[in-house]
């Protein structure tokens, strides 16, 4: 449902208050009782009244989606955030531990190389 700029209200308006003008005239020249004249002014009346409720309810509708939209989103952002630091420091985790069996290995290759020398040494 479009929202109609102010223009487009008041010539709608205007437009609905001649036509009912224009039968209001039209009843009293034919001398029409008032029970005619109450309904040719209540059915309107009511009937503007119920496009204006359908339309805050549309609005009022329209706003809880876009607020649990927004939610929604702000949710999935959060634990987007959440998921991306586990990330982070599982990658850090991984490097640590890298670092230490790099520098075992390390540790085992001058070993064995002394270990070489010796048993070169020994033969």
């Amino acid at each position: 449902m479009k929202s109609r700029t102010v223009a487009e209200t008041a010539i709608m308006c205007a437009t609905g208050l001649i036509a009912l003008t224009l039968l209001v005239i039209g009843l009293n020249v034919t001398h029409a009782n008032g029970k005619a004249l109450v309904w040719l002014i209540g059915l309107p009346v009511m009937g503007v009244g119920v496009v204006a409720w359908s339309r805050y309810l549309v609005t009022k509708k329209r706003a809880q989606i876009e607020l649990t939209g927004g939610e929604h989103y702000r949710r999935l952002a959060d634990e987007y955030r959440r998921l991306a630091d586990m990330a982070i420091t599982a990658q850090e985790h991984t490097d640590l531990k890298l670092g230490e069996v790099s520098a075992q290995l390390d540790y085992l290759r001058e070993q064995n190389e002394s270990l070489q020398k010796i048993l070169k040494e020994v033969e």
